[in-house]
């Protein structure tokens, strides 16, 4: 796991990145019955918290010391410091392991031994991903995100590749023995400060004092500028969840 990427980041990503449908969680846990829950890769816990909205006793996963202070000020779940691929849990302890937003981080290989090793015989892994609809602002954005990246792998290629949200149907079709595939479509309104934030926070951006941060910042604001109305701009989003078995 990538786990120095979002160091720095911690504050902007719980400010400004989203939750989760409802519909979702009651979707796995209709789905899986189960008492446990571990959530990998679970950064500031944005997934972590809608997890306790079910009776489910939930352990989050997190290695980066930033996104794990703001986990651990989350009532009521066992945090745990470690990655993905050797999180150091119990044997056949968990029902549902959740990674969201951070598959596309893991050594899938590792991770699916690890998971076979921690689930009970009837787990599954639910791995989802919040995703823009690419046009209009969205579409911009991840233009100047190319353009202005401080990652070069990113520049060049993206960071998740045939694990992404895009290309998961084929990838993850094959990596799973069972698959169901589930999707949640809505929008989000952004103000100037909500689109700014939601974009620094990507572990791809420039940071504060990099030569490629103020020019990144100031063609946001014209994108946004460009697409606004109101002071507000609404970009088409889809939350999509692979539930799979090994």
């Amino acid at each position: 796991m990538n786990e120095r990427k979002f160091t720095g980041k911690a504050e902007l990503y719980e400010k400004f990145r989203p939750s989760y449908p409802d519909a979702l969680i009651d979707f796995l846990y209709e789905k899986v019955p189960c008492e446990s829950v571990a959530d990998i890769g679970a950064g500031t816990g944005k997934f972590t918290r809608c997890l306790l909205h079910k009776p489910w006793k939930v352990t989050a996963v997190e290695p980066n010391p930033d996104m794990r202070g703001k986990l651990s000020e989350i009532y009521g779940i066992t945090v745990v410091n470690s990655p993905a691929e050797n999180t150091g849990l119990p044997e056949k302890s968990f029902g549902l392991v959740t990674a969201a937003q951070a598959f596309h981080w893991f050594d899938e290989g590792a991770f699916k031994a690890e998971c076979q090793r921690i689930l009970n015989d009837n787990g599954k892994v639910a791995v989802v991903w919040n995703s823009f609809v690419q046009e209009d602002l969205a579409a911009r954005q991840k233009e100047l995100c190319r353009k202005y990246s401080s990652d070069p792998q990113y520049t060049k290629t993206g960071h998740a590749g045939t694990r992404s949200a895009i290309a998961g149907d084929k990838f993850l079709g094959g990596y799973f023995r069972e698959l169901e595939i589930a999707e949640f479509k809505g929008t989000r309104t952004f103000d100037r400060e909500s689109f700014i934030g939601e974009t620094l926070s990507r572990s791809h951006a420039p940071l504060k004092g990099e030569p490629n941060y103020k020019p990144f910042l100031e063609e946001l604001n014209a994108a946004f500028s460009e697409f606004e109305s109101g002071g507000k701009a609404v970009v088409n989003c889809v939350t999509k969840c692979y539930l799979g078995r090994f």
